[in-house]
């Protein structure tokens, strides 16, 4: 790649990475109903018609928005994954999880407001989940091949163990209780011990 094309490959991704932050911006703000294409396009300071050069229309601009704030939080949680026992390891993640749940960010305000429309839950985006996630579920996968972790599906050891994480983070997020950090240290341990199965001891 040359010169040129790596600097016009580059303001590309900034101009799409900027079209992204403005809708999740207005979003956050204003709910997934004061979405607009033009709206989108005077927050990124860009002509209406750019944003139809990422962007084929606004349920498109919301699959792309919920695929990028996936990678974000992927990358925030499970960055160094592989350090540590499974114990720290899962301990690690879920607390990661929370502190970046509870943070009232644009990204955060907004992927509740896309989440669960029918557009954004695709086979793509749940192939991309798996992909982005895959450490956690192999975290998961060891942890049953050792038989450490109850026999549940990684799927169902996910909502057992770690959805109270977020739960947690969204409760504080809104304002309705505030957490101190004992509280969220021992949730975090209890939900390990709800699927960590203990070593019984030979004689």
């Amino acid at each position: 790649m040359n010169e040129r094309s790596f600097t016009f490959d580059l303001i590309m991704h900034s101009k799409r990475n900027l079209i992204l932050r403005a809708a999740e911006k207005i979003i956050a703000s204003g709910g997934i109903q004061g979405l607009s294409m033009q709206l989108v396009a005077k927050e990124a300071g860009v002509a209406a018609g750019t944003i139809y050069r990422y962007f084929k229309d606004k349920d498109d601009l919301i699959l792309e928005l919920r695929k990028d704030v996936l990678a974000q939080v992927a990358s925030a949680i499970l960055e160094d994954h592989h350090v540590g026992t499974l114990e720290q390891r899962f301990k690690r993640i879920w607390m990661k999880m929370h502190n970046y749940g509870k943070q009232p960010s644009p990204a955060n305000l907004s992927y509740e407001q896309y989440a669960h429309l029918p557009e954004s839950n695709t086979d793509e985006i749940r192939a991309l989940e798996m992909k982005l996630f895959e450490p956690l579920h192999r975290l998961f996968e060891e942890g049953l091949a050792q038989g450490s972790i109850q026999p549940l599906h990684p799927r169902a050891l996910y909502a057992v163990a770690m959805e109270p994480s977020m739960t947690m983070a969204r409760a504080m997020r809104r304002g309705l209780i505030e957490y101190d950090e004992k509280d969220i240290t021992l949730a975090c341990d209890l939900c390990w011990r709800a699927i960590y199965i203990p070593t019984t001891p030979t004689n």
